[in-house]
């Protein structure tokens, strides 16, 4: 049941919220625009191109800005109360300090769930934007049209590799295909091909069979060769391409699926990707930890509130930047590499809310 108080402390929270989103937000685009003025001043990029530029970056700040503004408002809020008593009056009443977080955790939801469709379905289209614009307007390079030295494992024991392939056409040059799914191995050679849907059109080829001591069994070449794949061009062109932070959770469960499929290491991505949930869950974890925090410094003022902000938030990401490094270097699973953080925090917040209750 949604009592007064509820209402009460959610509308605390909400002005301190707004103000730390804007002034965060406002601090990091004026980093970017002190890295951006340069291009205008050097190398004579025009404005409205830095101005695209800082607008096509504000959707992965205001992810980062979300759990940080919401950490700043806790503390705000919380401390606000505490110095002026009320919450010594309200557990004079017999609330607990537990149940006087409850909004704020249910607020922080809320937080996380608009971090969670930013980061998800915002983000990657406009870091997508970011990257295009460098390319095409400050750096005046065009997307490659051709891809040098494929190479990728099938299903089963199929292994393609490719000299070259022309991205506007899907034309093939210079195909391999070693498959070791029978019994007996069969490399398969051609100068040239097509690759359409899921399917290889290969031309002007010899299919090299081979005996059981592995010595060259036979020779039989072939005019045209259909061979199946089971992976379409367009996919694999824009996923490799394409970093974490350009795909959406679905794309890039997608293009960890096909990696693994050809024998690629994944755990890099595989971490990437449990970011894209733990960050955005960052602003529930830091109400956890935040709350009893505000109950205990925040009658010292708002100075206290920014300055455990500023700490708070600096551990976190470094935490969380030496976990992901020590999961791309295989040290750690991808899972407890993405949110050893939130689990950190998460402890420190759930002891001092029963420490709080206790004294």
């Amino acid at each position: 049941m949604i009592t007064i108080f509820d209402r009460y402390l959610i509308r605390e929270l909400i002005r301190p919220f707004l103000a730390g989103i804007g002034g965060f937000v406002l601090m990091n685009l004026v980093n970017l625009l002190y890295i951006f003025a340069s291009l205008i001043v050097q190398s004579g990029v025009p404005v409205m191109v830095v101005v695209r530029l800082l607008f096509y970056n504000l959707p992965a700040i205001m992810v980062i800005t979300f759990p940080v503004a919401y950490l700043f408002a806790t503390l705000l809020a919380v401390g606000r109360l505490s110095r002026d008593f009320e919450v010594t009056a309200l557990r004079a009443c017999g609330i607990s300090f537990r149940r006087l977080c409850i909004p704020i955790l249910v607020a922080s939801f809320g937080v996380s769930a608009i971090g969670f469709w930013f980061n998800d379905q915002v983000v990657p289209w406009s870091n997508r934007q970011v990257m295009e614009l460098v390319r095409t307007l400050m750096l005046r390079q065009q997307k490659p049209i051709f891809k040098d030295n494929v190479f990728f494992k099938g299903e089963g024991n199929r292994y393609f590799y490719v000299k070259q392939i022309d991205q506007r056409t899907n034309q093939l040059y210079d195909v391999i295909v070693f498959d070791r799914s029978g019994q007996i191995p069969v490399v398969l050679t051609a100068k040239s091909g097509i690759w359409s849907g899921n399917d290889w059109q290969l031309g002007n080829g010899i299919e090299h069979r081979y005996d059981a001591n592995n010595f060259v069994a036979a020779e039989l070449p072939f005019a045209s060769r259909s061979l199946r794949v089971n992976q379409d061009p367009q996919t694999y062109y824009r996923h490799g391409e394409l970093s974490p932070q350009e795909q959406t959770t679905a794309e890039l469960r997608r293009h960890i699926r096909e990696l693994k499929k050809s024998g690629v290491d994944t755990k890099a991505s595989e971490v990437d990707y449990y970011l894209k949930y733990s960050l955005p869950l960052a602003a529930f974890v830091v109400a956890l930890l935040a709350a009893p925090l505000g109950f205990r410094f925040g009658r010292l003022g708002i100075f206290i509130a920014v300055s455990l902000t500023i700490a708070l938030v600096a551990i976190y990401y470094v935490i969380m930047s030496i976990a992901r490094s020590m999961g791309n270097a295989g040290m750690l699973d991808p899972v407890p590499a993405a949110w050893i953080e939130n689990f950190i925090y998460a402890g420190i917040g759930v002891f001092l809310l029963w420490r709080v209750d206790r004294r």
